[in-house]
């Protein structure tokens, strides 16, 4: 009992559990349905504050109505107005703007802002929280029992074709088709004499209503799917960082090319998910299944907005499902960057002076009171004030002086000099082989630049070295003659050298 209270304790400090607990959890539920209907599942910051502007006289009646019994309760919350801190609340005469609500539910927990290039504007949507709790508060709503006779079915069927698939004994399993054939015969016999037997229209409303319910579910599951994927990729680079554990062979399979976020058990959960949604031939034969159901008469008795649903169920869950594959490609190519640029080595200084800071101040902190005064002087920064008519505007239109290009003296790189920089830079060698093999092999030779122009450099300078170091041991070289071959690093810059001129005659092999 102890351990579940405890559980139950880290869950009241869970997000879902806070705004259904808020004082003005009604008024934030509403507003937040309003402003997020059905196909707006994502607003631009500009937007979400107007909208959220036009019903806000919900959120100040409640605050100069009568307070809620949490408000004079001891043991209640230090936040139960679903608006941010309690010391931030205003007094029923005042009120907040939208703004200042939009951030504080922020906070909360109860709206994740997201940030991409797509969107020139922060964009904001509910969170996995929020949907959890408005899923909750509209089954209270409908009143629509769960422990329905369609959803028990749905169990047993998925009971028999789990039992039927893992079934290992033959005999068993072939004696289970023998009477699923049996049945299927004697359905056939009676279709053909004339007996058709259909299920009441109420049954099947319910089982319909019911199959909708579910895939209305999956809309929280994709923003928790994005959530548990940010919470892999933090994780994985904590173990990079860490001073012990597998960090060793993380960043051995990182190097590798693994998918670490795939490999996950999200990772691979949504995976199959995606690879089942993106079947043609499955969802081709799924949606006529749905337009006859549709044509059944027993739908009329849908609304319509069930007949909707049910139209567009699984074009619906493309884009989210779109959304959340561009979270987990985005991610592991910022987790490969991380370790490839070797970025995490200066994480990882940093992380153990912050350590060493810390455990001095601990070692500290029973010798030196915490009023003690400290021997330091810290100069504040000031703005100097000046006139806005002093300041001159930005033409958005003139390319102003260019930049100075930086040119640096040609250095003669030996063979062995080459050598220790492919292997001291973990340079794919393979995988230059098979460009320079592709580009040889449609054109009949290659040089440098007709491979940097068909791969790109995807390992910046060290793509450019590696092809040297190929070039040096398995290409011609034409004396007297250079060319310009161009790359972009890592951090999005372009970069030009001047190297001799190599042609690739001959297929590279493979070491």
């Amino acid at each position: 009992m102890s351990a579940r209270k405890e559980n139950y304790e880290q869950l009241r400090r869970a997000s879902t559990w806070r705004l259904l607990a808020a004082t003005k959890a009604p008024a934030v539920l509403a507003i937040l349905q309003a402003v997020f209907p059905a196909g707006d599942r994502r607003l631009p910051r500009s937007e979400l504050v107007a909208r959220v502007g036009t019903h806000l006289a919900l959120l100040h009646d409640e605050d100069a109505g009568p307070a809620h019994d949490a408000d004079t309760d001891a043991d209640a919350e230090p936040d139960t107005d679903g608006g941010g801190d309690r010391a931030e609340r205003p007094t029923a005469r005042g009120g907040r703007s939208a703004a200042e609500y939009v951030d504080a539910w922020v906070r909360e927990g109860y709206l994740t802002r997201r940030d991409d290039q797509q969107h020139t504007e922060t964009t904001f949507e509910p969170s996995p929280a929020t949907i959890d709790a408005i899923q909750f508060i509209v089954s209270l709503e409908e009143h629509r029992p769960t422990t329905t006779q369609s959803r028990l079915q749905l169990v047993i069927q998925q009971f028999e074709r789990l039992a039927e698939e893992t079934e290992t004994d033959r005999d068993v399993r072939l004696a289970d088709l023998q009477r699923r054939r049996e049945r299927i015969e004697a359905e056939i016999r009676e279709l053909a004499e004339g007996e058709l037997m259909l299920p009441s229209a109420e049954a099947s409303v319910d089982k319909l209503r019911d199959i909708l319910q579910i895939a209305g579910e999956l809309s929280g599951d994709f923003l928790q799917y994005r959530e548990d994927l940010r919470a892999v990729d933090l994780h994985l680079r904590e173990q990079i960082l860490s001073p012990e554990g597998s960090r060793g062979e993380i960043l051995e399979q990182l190097l590798a090319g693994d998918d670490l976020l795939g490999q996950s058990s999200v990772g691979r959960t949504f995976t199959a998910f995606f690879r089942m949604l993106n079947d043609p031939v499955q969802t081709r034969a799924t949606q006529e299944l749905v337009d006859r159901l549709l044509e059944r008469d027993f739908a009329r008795s849908l609304t319509r907005t069930e007949r909707e649903r049910l139209a567009n169920v699984f074009s619906d869950l493309y884009e989210p499902a779109q959304e959340v594959l561009d979270v987990k490609t985005e991610l592991y190519r910022s987790l490969a960057r991380f370790v490839r640029s070797q970025d995490f080595r200066q994480h990882r200084v940093l992380l153990e002076a912050l350590r060493e800071a810390q455990g001095v101040a601990l070692a500290q902190k029973d010798e030196v009171s915490t009023r003690a005064p400290f021997p330091l002087e810290l100069d504040l920064s000031r703005v100097a004030m000046s006139s806005v008519s002093q300041h001159r505007l930005k033409d958005p239109t003139d390319p102003g002086a260019p930049d100075v290009a930086e040119v640096h003296d040609a250095t003669a790189l030996s063979v062995e000099v080459l050598e220790d920089l492919v292997r001291s830079n973990d340079i794919d060698i393979v995988g230059l082989t098979g460009h320079i093999n592709d580009v040889r092999g449609a054109a009949g030779q290659a040089s440098l630049s007709d491979v940097l122009r068909a791969h790109p450099a995807q390992q910046g300078l060290a793509t450019v070295i590696g092809l040297m170091f190929l070039a040096t041991n398995h290409a011609q070289r034409r004396e007297g003659s250079s060319e310009i071959v161009t790359w972009r690093e890592l951090d999005g810059k372009d970069y030009a050298a001047r190297v001799p001129t190599f042609f690739f005659l001959d297929d590279v092999p493979v070491e």
